[in-house]
């Protein structure tokens, strides 16, 4: 995601890099419509694909922007939930809205717009964090704006699906195992006794996962788990851990339409070295940690 214009301005360095992202997928745009026209001249069946947008808030002087979106993504694509992610005809072009954080401002501002719409989406819940301010996000979010209410989570029309965002939002990669544990079973156990009814889906905070994080969601039940790396969804779509494209109400039109489209999806390479080095630096700080503390206590 990037910083709500509203809250930071964007800096040369940033608009440049938005710019050069915006180039190299519209020649990985032209590429692939060059490959899927190739396909068509030789008879060949275009296998069925699907992007997940992810979102974050919707704040109230984007409402218009978002509804744009919206529109776009229902000329574009095919809206449809993640639980038919399955179900991918050939010679169709897909998308699913996803919303992490569960903020107050979805609530408000891109629930009743996908109500309208007809749009399906799933909205990913810090479960202890309902009805407070979002701490994770201070750098990037409104000072005003808040985790929903439990009331607002338990009002949520039909079209809208819950899915578990953990219970706290700490990097799961970061953690100790039994946090790990503890943070993945009991948000769905906390969400699913709050909601009375099944909760199978799993946001990744930050995106930020490893095997053992997936592990636990496999042995908490959940049946599909959802990370910030974007990928193309093609086919029949079994992986258990599925990719994500970030999009913003203040998305750049052409650049929106491309994620809508999946041509972002080469960024993967470049979101999963920077997890990697996030998780890198992470665990080196907690070793320096543990070392430090281990060399000033007193031997007996």
């Amino acid at each position: 995601m990037s910083v709500n214009p509203g809250i930071a301005k964007t800096s040369v360095a940033e608009f440049i890099g938005r710019g050069i992202k915006l180039g190299i997928s519209l020649g990985w745009f032209a590429l692939d419509s060059g490959g899927s026209a190739l396909c068509r001249l030789l008879g060949k069946k275009k296998t069925g694909t699907a992007v997940v947008l992810y979102y974050h808030g919707v704040p109230d002087s984007y409402r218009g922007e978002f509804e744009a979106q919206m529109l776009l993504v229902s000329r574009l694509a095919r809206p449809l939930a993640l639980g038919d992610l399955n179900d991918l005809p050939e010679g169709t072009h897909s998308a699913a809205v996803t919303f992490d954080d569960a903020l107050s401002s979805v609530v408000e501002n891109a629930v009743p717009v996908l109500e309208r719409l007809g749009i399906p989406a799933t909205i990913f819940v810090v479960t202890e964090s309902l009805g407070t301010i979002p701490e994770w996000g201070k750098t990037y979010y409104a000072p005003d704006e808040r985790v929903m209410s439990e009331e607002q989570l338990r009002n949520l029309p039909s079209l809208i699906s819950v899915g578990s965002h953990s219970l706290t939002h700490p990097d799961l990669a970061a953690v100790n195992e039994e946090t790990a544990a503890r943070e993945i079973r009991g948000s769905r156990e906390e969400l699913e006794r709050r909601l009375q009814r099944p909760v199978t889906l799993f946001g990744f905070p930050y995106g930020s996962l490893d095997s053992v994080a997936v592990r636990h969601c496999r042995e908490a039940g959940y049946q599909r788990v959802f990370t910030t790396v974007p990928a193309m969804i093609r086919g029949d779509a079994n992986e258990f851990v599925i990719g994500r494209v970030a999009a913003d109400p203040w998305d750049w039109r052409v650049e929106f339409r491309l994620k809508v489209l999946g041509a972002y999806c080469w960024t993967r390479h470049i979101t999963a070295a920077k997890h990697a080095l996030r998780h890198f630096f992470s665990t080196a700080r907690s070793s320096s940690s543990e070392s430090a503390t281990l060399a000033t206590r007193p031997l007996r």
